[in-house]
């Protein structure tokens, strides 16, 4: 049997407001577990199809029964310690999660996830910090590692490190969603708008139907949307620029005004396109400036590096109308569900491109 690799996002939202004694950091792993007999992986697996019903107490003494014959079962510990921590019981959580930290498995890594995400949510997140950079040591390209780090750092109001690790885990494993969504809104959050609307994209390519995809697809529509706002008076309209942009990330300011020209466009001609292929045109126009200012000046920022390249790519390849209905699918919006019947094969090419895509090896953080 093998872990449930679970990324946790516990604290974006709400911190639950809870005390807990002051946790070491996890012991060094220097034990060998006894090997796990077939009654203790039934009696495992009885317990994760319980917990998967929300029956947490129900799954722990499932458990129970395989640590009773061996106490040193490194995924009956994982296990339950992940069903405490669902049950919101986090000081058993990291009790148990630390005992099975001390021997050498393949659950370690989740061990470390586990007691970070714990002592996340239990506000103490200077220690979970240290937890997973203690893991990074041992597992440096784990991403889910420096994924569940960098929420870590947004609750302590590091903004900056967060992105690093973000872009880290994203070099590891550019699949992943969670990784994407989050460093969409650390960008929009503190002022790069351009790079958020690429990470946004790039999540909405990965997951385009879900609950999480509202929130890339207002990013997108936000930043697409250049700022433009109806004025006071008829045909008014106010384009709203920030005339000192950052430009650590990549010089986006000329796209910037671009997108407010382009979203003025857009309010005075509502009447003659929809907004689906509004926003076809919009991102299509972007991607084509960013090529040009990539061709013409390469900028060594990981935006340039890491997500430039795949939406270059994606117009040449003719994906970029494709890659936005199929992002809009959940939008509700007029056209797109007619759109997305009469040209499945279309989608069908764009998303095995996309699945295919050949990421950079590497790229500056």
């Amino acid at each position: 049997m093998t872990t449930r690799r679970v990324n946790f996002l516990p604290i974006l939202f709400a911190l639950l407001c809870a005390s807990a004694a002051a946790q070491q950091p996890p012991p060094d792993p220097k034990l060998t577990p006894e090997p796990s007999t077939d009654k203790q992986n039934a009696a495992i697996r009885e317990g994760i199809e319980l917990h998967d019903k929300g029956d947490y107490d129900g799954a722990i003494r499932k458990y129970e029964e395989a640590l009773a014959e061996n106490p040193s079962n490194t995924l009956a510990l994982y296990e339950e310690s992940f069903s405490y921590s669902a049950k919101k019981d986090y000081k058993k959580s990291l009790e148990v999660a630390y005992r099975g930290a001390q021997y050498k498995s393949e659950q370690l890594v989740g061990f470390y996830v586990i007691i970070g995400n714990d002592l996340d949510i239990l506000g103490q997140s200077d220690k979970s910090i240290e937890v997973y950079k203690k893991g990074l040591k041992l597992f440096p390209k784990e991403g889910a590692l420096h994924f569940n780090l960098a929420v870590a750092y947004l609750s302590s109001k590091r903004p900056d490190d967060a992105k690093k690790s973000l872009k880290e885990s994203l070099a590891i494993n550019p699949q992943h969603p969670g990784s994407n969504l989050l460093l969409a809104n650390v960008f929009f959050n503190t002022g790069y708008r351009t790079p958020a609307l690429l990470a946004a994209a790039r999540f909405l390519a990965l997951e385009p139907d879900t609950q999480r995809s509202a929130i890339a697809l207002k990013i997108v529509r936000e930043v697409l949307g250049g700022g433009a706002t109806p004025g006071a008076k008829p045909n008014e309209i106010t384009i709203n620029l920030d005339m000192n942009p950052k430009k650590d990330e990549g010089d986006f300011s000329s796209i910037d005004l671009m997108l407010g020209l382009s979203g003025a466009v857009g309010l005075s001609d509502k009447e003659k396109k929809t907004e689906a292929q509004r926003l076809a045109e919009q991102l299509d126009s972007l991607i084509a400036m960013l090529g040009e200012q990539d061709g013409k000046k390469k900028q060594a920022t990981f935006v340039y590096q890491y997500y430039v390249p795949y939406f270059v790519e994606m117009k040449q390849k003719g994906h970029v109308e494709a890659f936005v209905y199929n992002a809009l699918q959940s939008s509700g919006l007029p056209g797109v569900r007619e759109w997305l019947g009469a040209n499945s094969g279309h989608v069908m090419q764009f998303l095995l491109w996309s699945k295919n895509y050949q990421w950079p090896s590497s790229v500056k953080m």
